[in-house]
């Protein structure tokens, strides 16, 4: 279970690296200077910021089979997952238009230059894939979590910690 987490890990640098590629096509073709330094943010933050995050919380609560920090992962790797699925559709209004290589970017671009929307296209294939991995990581994570009686000691922690903090 832990290496699909990795793949996991190692499919979203290579989704940013894809988009990354994708993006100064794009950029190559007239699309403007903007999404491709906002591609190269997503890069930068998004790989270091991803192992520690999710993927080294994961791996000590395995190592240390500690409820907390499976309910860090859990959290966190919810963030993962969001982002994943936003950035295989990709709609131009919260990010800089076409600074994620998604489905609609793609829809976009492949009537000016149909380089740049394949290049599109398999950035939205990439990124469908990793949002595929993500969901069936987090459930076996889950599954894994919960037949290991972790999900009861973090209910009962949680209850006493309420309590405590009642009195």
């Amino acid at each position: 279970m832990q290496y699909f987490a990795f793949a996991s890990f190692l499919g979203l640098v290579f989704c940013l690296f894809w988009n990354v590629v994708a993006v100064t096509s794009a950029w190559i073709k007239g699309e403007g200077v903007k999404i491709w330094l906002l591609a190269i943010i997503y890069f930068i933050s998004g790989v270091p910021g991803a192992y520690v995050l999710w993927y080294r919380p994961l791996y000590n609560a395995m190592r240390t089979d500690s409820a907390l920090k499976f309910g860090l992962f859990f959290l966190l790797y919810l963030f993962h997952i969001i982002f994943v699925v936003f950035a295989a559709v990709a709609p131009p209004a919260v990010f800089e238009g076409k600074s994620l290589a998604g489905i609609l970017p793609a829809i976009d671009l492949i009537s000016v230059n149909a380089l740049v929307g394949i290049f599109y296209f398999i950035g939205f294939g990439l990124f469908a894939l990793e949002s595929l991995l993500s969901i069936w990581v987090i459930q076996q994570v889950y599954m894994y979590f919960r037949g290991s009686g972790k999900a009861a000691e973090m209910k009962r922690d949680a209850t006493r910690g309420a309590m405590r903090a009642a009195f």
